[in-house]
């Protein structure tokens, strides 16, 4: 392919850290990154698509947009102006993501890492979790509900061995204000899941760990990271004084995790293991846009280094069918 190739990386303004290092390693690469912060539309992002009945097309600051490739990173809410009335708010926050959304859609004809539509399905924890099983992936007991009578059945069912988690990330749904770890439940705590009727849980019997893993999956590679089990915590996010060392995945293993990125479509994602103390795998879930860069930092894994290659790879791909 020649000329200058254009991958358009959509992230948010508060992230500065893997958008840059992907943007570099593009460079790096002859290429150019064009950077779009989805919270920056509608407000300070001046996006719009024109559909004719012979023509189409997206602009950006009253310009057309091409590019060759399209990674997404992260979309969050709009930033709207403080002013508006809650239900204004959440009115205007609907509204735009919808709206971008609808406008990204005009670059359906490039390669995506990974479409946005592929990303909200592959999230269902759910069907990630049904998937690795029948994939051969071991997985723990689980429990989704809003039942408390449910949940202590459950909970006596595995010796009170249970962690409580949500299924999606609350620091993303609060703008990045506050999160709620993923802990181990206390029989007190089983006096007071009224809530539960108001906010569902995924419930799952606590895995034993001699090793927590977090893989960096690029197009087909596992880039991994592992915790010394009895120094992650529960929820290593939150708790954790070990530090990340290096770690090669059974053949198996990986072969069954890239028959489930491809059966969830995704060419990356952050994948989450425990190895137990019996050297067991076991598959806890997959974020398809989970945090990797303490991994490159800590371990010098090339992981924007292998997304940058995996997007123009792509790129040339698509402009090679398309001149056939």
């Amino acid at each position: 392919m020649t000329g200058e190739r254009c991958v358009l990386l959509l992230s948010h303004s508060a992230e500065p850290l893997c958008t840059d290092a992907v943007a570099g390693a593009l460079a790096r690469r002859g290429a150019r990154a064009l950077r779009l912060d989805s919270d920056d539309f509608p407000g300070a992002l001046a996006l719009r698509g024109e559909l004719e009945p012979d023509a189409t097309g997206l602009l950006l600051d009253d310009a057309p947009l091409s590019v060759d490739a399209v990674w997404m990173w992260r979309l969050w809410p709009a930033r709207l102006d403080e002013r508006l009335t809650p239900a204004h708010r959440e009115a205007g926050q609907r509204e735009s993501a919808a709206a971008l959304r609808g406008l990204l859609d005009l670059l359906c004809d490039v390669p995506w890492i990974d479409p946005i539509d592929v990303n909200r399905a592959a999230d269902n924890k759910t069907r990630q979790l049904r998937l690795a099983r029948d994939l051969g992936l071991a997985i723990p007991p689980t429990l989704i509900t809003a039942e408390p009578a449910a949940v202590r059945r459950f909970f006596a069912a595995h010796d009170g061995r249970v962690i409580g988690k949500l299924q999606t990330p609350l620091l993303y749904a609060m703008n990045g204000r506050g999160g709620l770890p993923t802990r181990l439940l206390r029989r007190e705590d089983l006096d007071a899941l009224d809530g539960l009727r108001h906010c569902p849980m995924i419930f799952q019997q606590y895995v034993p760990k001699a090793r927590e893993l977090r893989i960096a999956w690029v197009d087909g590679t596992a880039l991994v990271g592992a915790l010394d089990g009895a120094r992650c915590g529960v929820d290593w996010r939150y708790e954790c004084t070990a530090s990340w060392e290096p770690h090669d995945l059974p053949e198996p293993v990986h072969r069954r995790l890239a028959a489930l990125m491809a059966r969830l479509g995704l060419r990356q994602g952050a994948i989450d293991l425990i190895v137990t103390p019996d050297g067991e795998y076991v598959f806890l879930e997959v974020n398809p846009g989970g945090e990797w860069m303490m991994l490159e930092r800590e371990l010098g894994l090339p992981i924007s280094e292998a997304i940058a290659d995996a997007l123009l790879r792509l790129a040339d791909d698509s402009h090679e069918r398309k001149l056939r």
